[in-house]
């Protein structure tokens, strides 16, 4: 007798915790499992503009971190879950003992290119989370995006976001530019973030396209509204200008 074809869509069982620990075993052994209940018992309301909302198999990976992201000795869980055809990945970040944590939130990111995992900044006695997602793509542009996280008042927000690395192609006619960016500090004042950011910028030319021509490294800071998510250069302080910011340290 043939055996029975796996379940595609199993979900997630009703006498499993609401623990990274447990989500993190149950997908890695039924990685196409249907989350919607998951979803439902966390509390994360349905959204159709995310794939997991609507996507019945998951057909995910998933990793699990642990950050300490206040000023306690406990360690936070962030739980990875990326879905590699559906170019999106989905965080969901715990607080508290192994059996019944606490969920403080989650961050969902488009990520055609896949971006680096999640970081954490030290920073003016804070910890501060950091995820990257895919910004832009197109003919010969590739760019990322970091948005700075702080768990305040038992919850995730985001409070800053920026270009963290951008490269366009060029060709005969024009080079190629690329620069990265390295966070060097973050803090909260009068109600926004105030994040510096290390930036290397590089051109390239057609010829030898690993020897740049020119190559700068400048400064900014960046003032991230707490009520409706802009960032703004703070131009009395940063080396590079609101102009520069807009046009050089972007894409086309």
């Amino acid at each position: 007798m043939a055996e029975s074809p796996a379940i595609a869509d199993e979900a997630y069982p009703e006498d499993l915790h609401l623990a990274p620990q447990e989500i993190f075993y149950f997908l890695q052994q039924n990685p196409k499992a249907n989350l919607q209940r998951l979803w439902q018992r966390l509390g994360i309301p349905a959204d159709r503009t995310t794939p997991f909302d609507f996507d019945n198999a998951c057909d995910c990976e998933v990793n699990l971190f642990a950050y300490n992201l206040d000023d306690d000795v406990e360690s936070e869980k962030v739980l990875q879950i990326k879905r590699t055809l559906g170019e999106s990945y989905r965080y969901l970040v715990f607080k508290g003992p192994e059996i019944k944590p606490k969920f403080l939130g989650h961050i969902d990111v488009y990520a055609k290119y896949p971006p680096s995992d999640p970081v954490v900044l030290l920073s003016n006695g804070r910890a501060w989370l950091i995820v990257q997602q895919t910004a832009a793509t197109g003919s010969g542009l590739a760019a990322w995006e970091d948005t700075v996280y702080e768990l305040a008042d038992g919850r995730i927000r985001p409070v800053a976001s920026y270009l963290v690395r951008v490269r366009e192609s060029g060709g005969w006619a024009r080079p190629t530019k690329e620069f990265v960016g390295r966070p060097l500090s973050c803090r909260i004042q009068n109600g926004h973030a105030v994040l510096t950011v290390a930036y290397t910028l590089k051109y390239t030319g057609y010829a030898k396209p690993d020897v740049p021509f020119f190559t700068s490294r400048k400064k900014a800071v960046l003032i991230g509204s707490l009520k409706d998510g802009s960032t703004t250069v703070d131009a009395a302080h940063s080396e590079i200008s609101p102009r520069e910011f807009e046009t050089i340290y972007n894409f086309n």
